[in-house]
């Protein structure tokens, strides 16, 4: 995890999160590269333009990202996680972080990382299902004509999690960040 204390940090944080590279950031803005790198490198003292459209941008709390608080107090650091136990979809345990993530987003652990998936967002892209006792990870590949699933379209008895937005590997979690519990 990077160090959030900083804008930077914060920045580079959420970036990583959220599987958005700088420059994309940067074109999603509507600002220099040039300038981005300083944002991310702290190279400015007190940034505040362009602050909220990157807020914005990222679908974070402009507080959270100058600050590293919320306005109700410092932002939530646990998250719940879910994963498979018997056939059912449950929490299994949390993920402590001081980056926000969306309402609508899950962590879901499947093959040793992390997956934060978005419940809300579509089109082409890694999904996960939930069937009996594994969890399936399909891509999406959309068209103007029609969509694609691989390796195999959904079976009718897999029920759709949600649109993977990143995948956290475990080797890249310190253990104290991440607790399963133990059943």
């Amino acid at each position: 995890m990077k160090d959030v204390t900083t804008i930077g940090g914060r920045l580079k944080e959420i970036l990583f999160v959220k599987g958005v590279s700088a420059a994309e950031l940067s074109r999603r803005v509507c600002v220099e590269r040039g300038y981005m790198s300083k944002l991310l490198n702290n190279k400015i003292k007190t940034p505040h333009k362009n602050m909220l459209q990157i807020a914005d941008a990222l679908d974070i709390s402009y507080e959270w990202l100058m600050t590293g608080v919320e306005r109700t107090g410092v932002h939530e650091r646990d998250y719940n996680v879910e994963g498979i136990v018997g056939d059912k979809l449950i929490n299994v345990g949390f993920f402590d972080t001081n980056m926000p993530i969306a309402k609508s987003d899950k962590l879901v652990y499947h093959d040793e990382s992390i997956n934060i998936v978005s419940t809300k967002k579509l089109g082409t892209g890694n999904y996960l299902f939930h069937a009996g006792d594994d969890i399936f990870e399909l891509y999406r590949v959309d068209n103007f004509i029609d969509l694609t699933w691989y390796p195999h379209a959904p079976n009718k008895n897999y029920i759709p999690i949600g649109k993977v937005i990143t995948k956290i590997h475990k080797e890249h979690i310190n253990d104290k960040k991440l607790k399963l519990v133990k059943g």
